[in-house]
């Protein structure tokens, strides 16, 4: 196979060569303006065959040949797209250390902090021992970062949880994020980490809701190489009167009284279904049952759609905040003393590019 495929890339070289050196110099391929070096530049970007789709015809025939990781993103086994993860400079680690051990000093509390490590790190049996040694290691970044903390912010570990359940369908193959699966098991550590009571897996109905949808790591080329995702909500089967209010940073509003998007033309990405297009601040309330109590202030991520609904379940009220995309006026607005508990959440792959903590300062005392 590997001889087949480099015998074929020496013949699709060799094809594009003599079609460029034909069409450049012939006189309906030339230019009529300019002078003759920029008419013939002009000409070969005109002359190449194919040139829209040549760079997904070559890694074609590089992934006949064995290959399969491409950029910084694995093919992996089952179908799974595993994008590996930027190296956080040291810098990203400092800011959030200093801003965090700041924001528990001036508010006088002991937040929680935890780190979701994205599909490259867990699933580790879709690709070979080499490969797997070529990635970022996620294990090592996280131990580092709550090392920090100095037992000023309570971490909460996930890893270990996540892996042991790796053979389940708890990360989308063709999105960087963990399905509503993933994040019960989520769910179920921060319920250890926060003392509070999980709720069962019988206690939520199951609804699959999309079915054979690529996310947005399946471009053109990667497509036929990845398995398609499917969207599945958890609802929780004891009625909660829930209000969700959405804040967007232009100061509009929004208000659902539902997790749970179940129009699946409405987003291109299915994944959306859940809490819809995520607004930088989201204000969550709950009433009617018996099993809520209490206030969590919590600044995440994306990945939080995965594993917030099981959430809120146990809390009268939830205040989730994007800070890379929230503004001084919404966060002036926010008063941690307000809260019982205070959770910060972010996935590998977002921490490792910066959070913007410096926007802590916005927030009152």
């Amino acid at each position: 196979m590997k001889k087949f495929a480099a015998a074929l890339i020496i013949f699709m070289i060799l094809a594009v060569s003599a079609s460029v050196f034909v069409n450049i110099f012939s006189v309906k391929s030339l230019p009529s303006e300019g002078s003759a070096l920029d008419r013939i530049e002009s000409s070969i970007s005109l002359s190449i065959p194919f040139r829209e789709n040549l760079s997904n015809l070559m890694d074609g025939i590089r992934y006949l040949s064995g290959v399969r990781r491409f950029e910084n993103i694995y093919i992996g086994s089952e179908g799974s797209l595993l994008p590996d993860i930027e190296k956080p400079s040291s810098r990203i680690f400092s800011v959030a250390e200093n801003y965090l051990l700041s924001f528990a000093e001036k508010n006088q509390i002991k937040p929680y902090f935890m780190l979701v490590p994205t599909s490259s790190a867990i699933l580790q049996q879709e690709i070979n021992t080499f490969a797997a040694e070529d990635f970022y290691n996620q294990r090592n970044m996280i131990n580092n970062i709550y090392s920090r903390f100095r037992g000023e912010v309570r971490t909460t570990d996930i890893y270990q949880t996540l892996y042991d359940h790796r053979d389940e369908y708890i990360y989308y193959h063709t999105e960087n994020l963990p399905t509503s699966l993933g994040g019960y098991y989520i769910y179920g550590e921060l319920c250890n980490r926060l003392g509070i009571e999980q709720n069962t897996m019988d206690s939520f109905s199951a609804a699959y809701v999309a079915h054979g949808f690529y996310g947005s790591l399946a471009t053109d080329f990667f497509k036929p190489y990845s398995t398609p995702d499917f969207v599945s909500f958890y609802e929780y089967t004891e009625k909660i009167d829930t209000v969700i209010e959405y804040k967007n940073a232009n100061g509009t509003s929004g208000i659902s009284k539902n997790f749970f998007i179940y129009d699946e033309n409405k987003f291109s990405n299915k994944t959306d279904m859940v809490l819809g297009n995520l607004s930088p601040v989201i204000e969550i309330t709950g009433s009617g049952s018996s099993g809520l109590s209490g206030s969590i202030l919590i600044f995440g991520d994306e990945s939080a759609k995965s594993w917030l609904p099981f959430l809120s379940t146990n809390y009268e009220r939830i205040t989730f905040v994007q800070l890379n995309s929230s503004n001084e006026n919404l966060l002036s607005e926010i008063y941690p003393k307000d809260y019982d508990q205070v959770l910060f959440a972010y996935s590998t792959a977002d921490f490792a590019v910066g959070i913007d903590f410096e926007k802590l300062e916005y927030i009152e005392s």
